[in-house]
């Protein structure tokens, strides 16, 4: 049973921070007074459970300043998964997941006699065809670098990439590189960069972002269930000075799992799927925002939280990109993506407005990705490796929800049968924001080969690429990419290339098969709005065992894309009613100005920001069109694609 921290550590360490932030303020953003935090989030209205279950408050999160340049590397984790499996603190093979365990084996039963579908477009290779161009690669972190000296599997790998760094995340540690690939500082374990906040101890799940408006990283991690430690680099440099924070999101009886985070224009969104300590059951899904501007100003800060109910799980909050492109979102609500009713079909756009304020969160539309793409979606299958023994597919929710021009973008993981049987196959979505609707998505598989744990990106120019897991009974565990340009076919990937081989056949100190894999990996794009960053997940041989996992990454391009210059246009705001709104366009210069300060309200401050000079109004989204080159495209017929995501997995609770 986790236990919650006693709150009487926070008063004295509130009081000697307020005396410190009087005497000299943090540099950033403009600042928020505290009163007004606590004034607005009294105000501020709050979602219940639908089950009755009690849900935690907004309490005040009071920072500490940790110097990443005074924690040492490869510190163990005392708390590693390792460790305390074998002092018999977890059991490392429950599982918990969103349905019953016979459910889901009668899910997995029905898709693995899934008929031959035609809609799925089966992976080709050949001239005229383009797969992303490879540029950078290089190893990261593995099993014998995650924990200081421990273990810890699956690695659950996540990628932010700025002007000049790269950050990879694993499960329990994180490193920083150049944009060479020399390591700059790590492998570090968030237990030794955490060790100041009490609260952030039995770490596992981790996020890490890059705030394109701000020049600003972001590290997030679940702690024991019951915090979301949050930790913003205080300026563009991630290897100085960050603020951490531990927000209250679970208790003693609420399990707080698999949280993904976002950048918003005025928050850091978060979303997550709550269970019972007491049954293990699902109780519901829920997001969170984080103020970002006081957190990068350094200030007590208050999270605002809502609830989606027991019918919504594993919310997706849009992560935002453009900004150097001149096109951000100017105004209007931060949207969050969630599976509904579990049946790998169904989806919501939530719509949430001035979460620090008025505090509206509405449904801004339904998704059925099955009839989007043509294919009926499978649950995900265990799927096998070269050498044998299987490795679990986890299941079909979403795994990404990524912001370009105007447009989100989703990607996961779902059951098909291309000809010859059902395999695990990679499922994308490209969503028209202003109308709720599905502009373009697909399945992209091939017999006999298992694709699994996709995430995507999309650089200025609308072209995307997607990276996965790819495995099958004749190759180990692998690495690998495809893309498109925003001029291919409808519904179409182009060829794929391997980023890295699987090494060996993947064993870990799970004992029984299926072992866990994984539970998601990273694509994400350069603020150049060019450059596409990897991180996958391969079989490594690490020299023991207990964990052959490997992870590497890989910076790519897709065809020759030329970001335009900044041209804003108006882009309707879908409403409740999904009846978009529009409102006049605004105009701009067709060169960004550099200006120290912040064009809206609450807005942090940075160098480098481009401003319009004419203010978009309420709904307006900016927008600007951008070139490319295009190579040969695709002629296959579109193919459905498969989401995948996993059986939620508790093992650092202590029962």
């Amino acid at each position: 049973m986790v236990f919650r921290k006693l709150p009487r550590f926070f008063l004295p360490l509130f009081i000697i921070f307020v005396g410190l932030w009087l005497m000299l303020q943090s540099a950033g953003p403009q600042p928020e007074s505290v009163a007004r935090q606590l004034a607005v989030q009294s105000l501020a209205p709050g979602g219940s459970a639908s089950s009755g279950t009690p849900i935690p408050t907004g309490d005040l999160a009071v920072p500490v300043t940790v110097n990443l340049r005074d924690i040492p590397a490869g510190v163990l984790d005392p708390d590693n998964q390792l460790a305390r499996w074998q002092r018999g603190e977890i059991d490392i093979f429950e599982n918990d997941g969103i349905i019953s365990e016979a459910r889901m084996n009668a899910l997995r039963a029905e898709s693995a006699d899934l008929a031959p579908d035609a809609q799925v477009q089966v992976a080709q290779s050949g001239p005229g065809l383009a797969a992303p161009t490879v540029g950078v690669n290089f190893d990261s972190i593995d099993y014998t670098e995650c924990c200081g000296g421990g273990g810890n599997v699956p690695p659950d790998p996540e990628l932010a990439v700025g002007p000049d760094h790269v950050i990879a995340v694993v499960n329990v540690a994180f490193e920083i590189y150049n944009k060479s690939g020399t390591s700059l500082a790590g492998p570090i374990t968030f237990s030794s960069f955490m060790s100041v906040n009490p609260s952030c101890t039995g770490v596992f799940d981790p996020n890490v972002l890059y705030d394109e408006s701000t020049d600003r990283y972001i590290l997030g991690i679940d702690a024991n269930g019951t915090h979301y430690c949050l930790a913003v680099s205080q300026t563009g440099d991630p290897t100085g000075s960050w603020n951490l924070y531990a927000f209250t999101t679970g208790s003693a009886s609420l399990f707080f799992d698999y949280p993904h985070a976002g950048v918003g224009r005025d928050a850091i969104y978060m979303g997550a799927n709550i269970f019972s300590n007491t049954t293990g059951g699902f109780v519901d899904s829920r997001v969170w925002a984080f103020n970002k501007t006081t957190m990068y100003n350094g200030q007590p800060t208050a999270s605002v939280m809502k609830n989606l109910g027991i019918n919504e799980d594993t919310p997706q909050p849009l992560n935002l990109h453009g900004w150097n492109q001149g096109t951000w979102p100017t105004s209007g609500p931060h949207y969050i993506f969630t599976e509904t009713g579990y049946d790998g079909a169904n989806h919501t756009v939530w719509a949430w407005t001035d979460p620090f304020g008025a505090n509206t969160l509405t449904s801004a539309g339904t998704i059925n990705l099955n009839t989007a793409t043509g294919v009926t979606a499978g649950q995900t299958v265990d799927f096998p490796q070269q050498g044998g023994g299987t490795l679990q597919g986890n299941d079909f929710r979403p795994q990404d929800f990524e912001y370009r021009n105007g447009y989100a973008w989703t990607t996961g993981t779902i059951g098909c049968n291309p000809g010859s049987g059902t395999v695990n196959c990679v499922r994308w979505a490209q969503i028209n924001l202003s109308t709720m609707t599905v502009a373009n998505a697909g399945v992209y598989s091939s017999n006999g080969e298992y694709r699994s744990f996709p995430d995507l990106a999309v650089n200025a120019c609308n072209d995307m690429a997607i990276g996965y897991t790819k495995s099958s009974s004749s190759m180990f565990p692998a690495v690998f990419a495809s893309g498109r340009l925003s001029s291919d076919p409808a519904g179409t990937l182009q060829a794929e290339v391997q980023l890295k081989a699987g090494e060996i056949a993947y064993t870990s100190f799970e004992a029984l098969a299926p072992r866990r894999w994984g539970d998601y990996t990273e694509m994400t794009i350069a603020p150049d709005g060019v450059t596409f960053w990897y991180l996958g997940e391969y079989s490594k041989n690490t020299g023991t065992s207990q964990g052959r996992w490997g992870t590497y990454i890989a910076s790519m391009t897709m065809g020759t894309c030329t970001p335009a210059t900044p041209t804003p246009t108006s882009t309707a705001t879908a409403t409740a009613t999904n009846t978009p709104t529009v409102t006049n366009t605004p105009t701009a210069t067709n060169t960004p100005t550099v200006t120290n300060t912040p064009t809206a309200t609450n807005t942090p401050t940075v160098t480098n920001t481009p401003t319009a000079t004419a203010t978009a109004t309420s709904t307006s989204i900016a927008t600007a069109t951008a070139t490319h080159t295009a190579t040969p495209t695709v002629t296959a017929t579109p193919d459905p694609s498969t989401e995948e995501d996993f059986m939620l997995y508790l093992p650092l609770i202590t029962r």
